[in-house]
């Protein structure tokens, strides 16, 4: 059962209300007309399959679309409500000061955005795809962070000693911007898709609100994202796994 909803500054949801269906992404296995239907995968599995409407306009082979999950579906999933976040983009206490979303969101941002874009089969760059671009998104992650670390501590050793420091001071510059705008590029993607699977509408700076939380307040969102995904209530978090909950736990669809 989805947690009820504290989202602080929202209108609580109204029980008797319909919510919005759970959106998932679906990857067009042909060119089809609109209004076709066919049987989509989860993951690959066939035991999870359910039925999927072409939206309007039609797609083509390869193309990834947003399709509503049937409320009959009950394969394994996290629970997380739709229509609204689960609690406000200030709220990272809310699990206790020390639960492990919220340090892993302070002390490594990046690797807390990868366990938000394993749970909703993100690739890298926060984009859906298929299972062969998003199964090793946490690892890609991983290996971009340390590299980048690795970079820099390299670039200062040189520049203590390099006569030619302002080519140095270049590079430094250079890897910096590069990595900073990979962050804010991925972050907002995967903040996009997650509101867009949940249908959760943007209540603040409409139409950059993505873009600016992942700009400005990019650890509260990253927590916010990692509580509305996890649910914490039933799983306990996890530092060192790549979805950041045990093994047992199931990933949203």
């Amino acid at each position: 059962m989805a947690p009820k909803p504290e989202n602080s500054g929202a209108e609580p949801l109204d029980p008797d209300a319909s919510t919005p269906p759970v959106m998932v992404h679906v990857v067009a296995p042909a060119t089809l007309p609109e209004g076709y239907t066919f049987e989509a995968q989860i993951g690959g599995n066939v035991e999870r399959t359910f039925k999927v409407e072409v939206p309007p306009g039609g797609v083509k082979e390869g193309e990834t679309f947003l399709a509503p999950l049937p409320d009959n579906f009950d394969g394994p999933r996290l629970q997380a409500p739709t229509g609204q976040w689960k609690d406000g983009l200030f709220d990272f206490c809310s699990l206790g000061p020390l639960h492990s979303h919220l340090w892993c969101a302070i002390c490594c941002s990046q690797i807390a955005m990868a366990q938000v874009m394993m749970r909703l089969r993100l690739d890298w760059l926060g984009r859906p795809g298929p299972e062969v671009a998003t199964k090793n998104t946490f690892k890609v992650i991983v290996a971009l962070v340390f590299s980048y670390i690795i970079y820099s501590v390299c670039l200062e050793v040189i520049y203590t000693s390099a006569a030619a420091r302002g080519i140095v001071l270049f590079l430094k510059v250079v890897g910096s911007i590069a990595f900073s705008f990979w962050c804010i590029f991925s972050m907002c993607k995967t903040r996009e898709n997650l509101r867009e699977k949940f249908s959760i509408p943007e209540e603040h700076c409409i139409g950059c609100e993505d873009l600016c939380c992942s700009m400005f307040c990019n650890c509260c969102a990253i927590a916010q994202m990692s509580r509305h995904t996890g649910e914490h209530e039933t799983y306990p978090g996890v530092f060192f796994t790549e979805t950041g909950l045990p093994s047992d736990a199931p990933l949203t669809v």
